[in-house]
C-alpha cells in the first residue's frame, strides 16, 4: 500500500472503496484501479488501517 501511495501525486484526489463480500468483487464505472492488499482475506477496518497508515508516512504524520 505504501508503494501504491507514494507514486500518487499530492494534486491527485484519493477514494478508496473497500469490498467486504465474501465472493465477487466491486464491479463500478469510476474505479481506476484495483489493489489487493492480501493474499488472504482481510476484515475492513483492517483494510482501512493499511489503507490510512500508508497515507499517514506519504504524508509525514507518523
Amino acid at each position: 500500500m505504501r508503494k501504491y501511495v507514494d507514486v500518487v501525486g499530492d494534486d491527485v484526489n484519493l477514494v478508496f472503496v473497500v469490498g467486504a463480500m465474501v465472493h465477487g468483487k466491486i464491479e463500478l464505472d469510476y474505479i481506476d484501479d484495483f489493489i489487493a492488499l492480501s493474499g488472504y482475506p482481510l476484515s475492513a477496518a483492517m483494510c482501512i488501517a493499511r489503507i490510512t497508515e500508508a497515507l499517514a508516512y506519504k504524508w509525514s504524520i507518523l
